[in-house]
C-alpha cells in the first residue's frame, strides 16, 4: 500500500538525530586504523561496538548504505515491508531458477546501517540445541556447542516479558537474556486471531504447545518473539551503534562507503591484506589501511562477491571475469543455501483482519498517529503471534532415498510455518476480501546454490544462482507443510470462520504433481542465506571452505570475515540471531588476540 500525502506528513515528524562520529565522506585519501569493518549489518555493528569498548584500539566502519536514523518504515515494525525494493535495500534478484518455474526471484539484502537487520521482518530465533552442537562438532571445539555459547546468546538479548493475566505461559524466563543490546518481546495486541490459533492446534494436535521457542528445542507452536523493544524495531544499529557507542572517539562510521576491493601488502608472504579501497559519498576513490585486520562484514551476497573483486575465489571463474586471481579459493561464493518459502492464504469472514488496515488509509493514519504519540497500539507489531516448526515423521518416504539432513536429530524442524492476520500471497492483494495468511519455510535444505561475478560486468550485480528446489528433497518438505497446513485450517476453530483455501484448488493437496506446480510458482527464494565464505575445521583441504574457527580467510594474513556468510549450515530457524552469537564469539576471539 502506497502511503497518502497525510502519512507522509506523519512519517515526517521524527527528528533526525545529530549523529557523532558519522561521516558521510572521508575528508583524507588514506587513512589508518587498528580494524577497518567491511560493512554495517548484524556482524560490523557487533564488532564495531565489542573492539570500540577498549578505548585504544581505534575502529572504522564502513556501510555502502545511509545511516539508519530518521526513517519512520525502518521503526514502525507493522510497516517494515515497505522498505522491501526501498533505496535501504540492495534490491537483488537471483537468476532464472528451475525450481521456481524459471522465475526470478527478488532476494531482499538491507542497504543501510544494520544491514538486513533494519529492514526484516525482525523473527527472533535461536534455533534447536542440536544446530549448534553440529557446528561444535564439525568444527572440533566444543566452545561452539549449545551450553557453551549460552553467554552469547544472552549478551544479545535484552528480553521484555509480556504483562497482564495468562502471559506467564508465553514464554520461559529462564532461557532468556535481560541487559542485552537487541530489544525483544512478544506481540501483546489482542487480536480476533489468537484464540483460533491456539484452538486449533489443540484440536488437530499437529502443533503442540511450546512454551518457548528459543529454548532449544522450537519444535510445536509458541508465541513468536521479535526484535522489538518499546513498540519499535531493535535493530543491530539500534542496539549495538546507539548514540553512545556512536560517540567513542574511537570510532568512526563512514556511510555511504562502498568497498570495492581489498588490496594485499607487497612482498608478503603468505599475503597479508592491509588496506581497503572504496567509493565514499562523493563518488571519490580513497583507501584506509587496517594496521591490525580488516573484517569483512557484507553479508552472504556482498562477501564474497568483495572477496572475489580482490582476487579470492576460483581462480578460473576469476579469470573469466578479468580478475587476476590473488589466491585460488574455489569455496568463495559457493555452498549458498537458504529457506525457500511458499505463501498460502485461506479466506475467513470477519473484518478483524489487518486488510483492513491496508486499504483503509484512513484507519492507517489513525494507528500511525497513536503510534508517533506514545509507541503504542496495532502498529506496535506485525501481523505475526505465532510460530509453528514441525518435522517429518521419520518414517516418510523421501527417507529411502535421500538421508535426513538434520542427522536425524529431534529437536530440529524440516520446515516452519508462521500465520498472519493478513494476505501474504506474492501477488497483490485483492480489493476486497479477508484473509488469513500462512507462509511455509524449508528450514533443512538441500538444495545449494552460489554468487559469482558476471563475467560481462564483473563490476556490476553478481549472478546469484540461489538453487532454489533443486533438490527433490525441499519440494517433498513443502509439500508436506503445506498439507498440515491445510490440515490445521480445517479444524473446527477455523471452520467457525468459514476458512477456505484462496491460492489454491483444495484438489491439489490430494496430487503430488499439482501441488508441486503451486509451491513452484508461488515460492520464493527466502531471506536467511548463509555460507557462501563458510567456516570450516582448521585443518581441512585447502579451498573447501573459506574461514577457520578463528574467522581468519585461510592462506592469507590480516583479513577475517565475520557475517552470516560464514554459517557453515543452514539454521533451523531465521540466521538473524545465529549472525549475533557468530559476531559476538568472534568479538572475544579477536579481543583475545588469537
Amino acid at each position: 500500500m502506497a502511503p497518502s500525502l497525510s502519512s507522509l506528513i506523519l512519517l515526517s515528524v521524527l527528528p533526525l538525530t545529530a549523529l557523532s562520529n558519522v561521516v558521510q565522506r572521508q575528508t583524507t585519501n588514506t587513512d589508518q586504523f587498528d580494524y577497518v569493518i567491511v560493512g554495517g549489518g548484524a556482524g560490523g555493528s557487533v564488532l564495531a561496538n565489542r573492539l570500540t569498548e577498549n578505548s585504544s584500539v581505534s575502529v572504522l566502519l564502513l556501510e555502502a548504505g545511509p545511516d539508519n536514523e530518521g526513517r519512520l518504515e525502518g521503526q514502525v515494525p507493522y510497516i517494515y515491508q515497505r522498505l522491501f525494493g526501498s533505496s535501504w535495500d540492495w534490491n537483488y534478484t537471483t537468476t532464472p531458477q528451475a525450481g521456481l518455474n524459471n522465475r526470478v526471484s527478488p532476494y531482499f539484502r538491507g542497504h543501510v546501517l544494520g544491514g538486513s537487520t533494519s529492514i526484516n521482518g525482525m523473527t527472533y530465533t535461536r534455533g534447536p540445541a542440536s544446530n549448534w552442537n553440529r557446528i561444535a562438532s564439525y568444527i572440533g571445539d566444543q566452545s561452539w556447542s549449545w551450553n557453551s555459547l549460552q553467554p552469547y546468546f544472552r549478551k544479545n538479548e535484552a528480553f521484555t516479558p509480556p504483562t497482564g493475566p495468562g502471559t506467564q505461559n508465553r514464554y520461559d524466563p529462564a532461557v532468556h537474556g535481560t541487559n542485552g543490546a537487541i530489544g525483544v518481546s512478544l506481540n501483546q495486541v489482542d487480536e480476533w486471531i489468537i484464540p483460533p490459533t491456539l484452538a486449533a492446534a489443540e484440536q488437530t494436535g499437529i502443533f503442540p504447545y511450546n512454551r518457548d521457542g528459543n529454548s532449544g528445542s522450537p519444535l510445536g507452536i509458541s508465541w513468536q518473539q521479535f526484535a522489538i523493544r518499546n513498540g519499535a524495531r531493535s535493530s543491530a544499529a539500534t542496539g549495538y551503534l546507539n548514540q553512545q557507542v556512536r560517540a567513542r572517539r574511537n570510532l568512526r562510521i563512514s556511510v555511504n562507503s562502498r568497498a570495492t576491493r581489498l588490496i594485499a601488502q607487497n612482498g608478503t608472504s603468505p599475503l597479508r591484506f592491509t588496506t581497503v579501497e572504496y567509493q565514499n559519498a562523493a563518488g571519490a576513490t580513497v583507501r584506509a589501511v587496517a594496521r591490525r585486520e580488516i573484517i569483512v562484514s557484507a553479508g552472504v551476497i556482498d562477501t564474497p562477491v568483495l572477496l572475489m573483486k580482490s582476487g579470492l575465489g576460483d581462480s578460473a571463474e576469476l579469470t573469466a571475469a578479468g580478475i587476476t586471481p590473488v589466491l585460488n579459493i574455489p569455496a568463495v561464493g559457493k555452498n549458498f543455501i537458504d529457506h525457500v518459502g511458499v505463501p498460502a492464504a485461506w479466506s475467513v469472514n470477519t473484518t478483524l483482519t489487518d486488510d483492513e488496515i491496508d486499504r483503509n488509509t484512513t484507519l492507517f493514519n489513525q494507528l500511525l498517529a497513536e503510534w508517533n504519540q506514545s509507541k503504542t497500539g496495532r502498529l506496535t507489531t506485525t501481523s505475526l503471534s505465532h510460530i509453528q516448526f514441525s518435522r517429518l515423521p521419520n518414517n516418510a518416504s523421501i527417507f529411502q532415498t535421500v538421508t535426513d539432513p538434520t542427522g536425524g536429530a529431534a529437536d530440529t524442524p524440516h520446515y516452519e510455518q508462521i500465520l498472519a492476520n493478513k494476505w501474504t500471497m506474492l501477488s497483490p492483494r485483492p480489493a476486497s476480501g479477508n484473509w488469513v495468511g500462512m507462509t511455509h519455510f524449508i528450514l533443512s535444505p538441500v538444495s545449494t546454490g552460489s554468487v559469482k561475478l558476471n563475467p560481462a560486468n564483473p563490476q556490476g550485480p553478481p549472478l546469484f544462482d540461489s538453487g532454489s528446489l533443486s533438490h527433490p528433497f525441499d519440494i517433498f518438505v513443502l509439500r508436506a507443510a503445506i498439507r498440515s497446513t491445510a490440515a490445521y485450517m480445517n479444524a473446527p476453530a477455523w471452520r467457525q470462520f468459514n476458512a477456505a483455501p484462496a491460492a489454491f484448488d483444495p484438489s491439489i493437496l490430494n496430487n503430488d504433481a499439482a501441488l508441486d506446480n503451486f509451491i513452484r510458482s508461488n515460492s520464493f527464494a527466502g531471506a536467511h542465506g548463509v555460507a557462501t565464505a563458510k567456516m570450516g575445521p582448521r585443518n581441512s583441504p585447502a579451498g573447501t571452505d573459506v574461514v577457520g574457527p578463528d574467522f581468519r580467510v585461510k592462506g592469507v594474513q590480516g583479513l577475517r570475515i565475520v557475517d552470516s556468510s560464514v554459517i557453515p549450515f543452514s539454521p533451523s530457524g531465521h540466521s538473524m540471531v545465529p549472525t549475533y552469537v557468530f559476531a559476538e564469539k568472534a568479538a572475544d576471539i579477536i579481543k583475545s588476540g588469537n
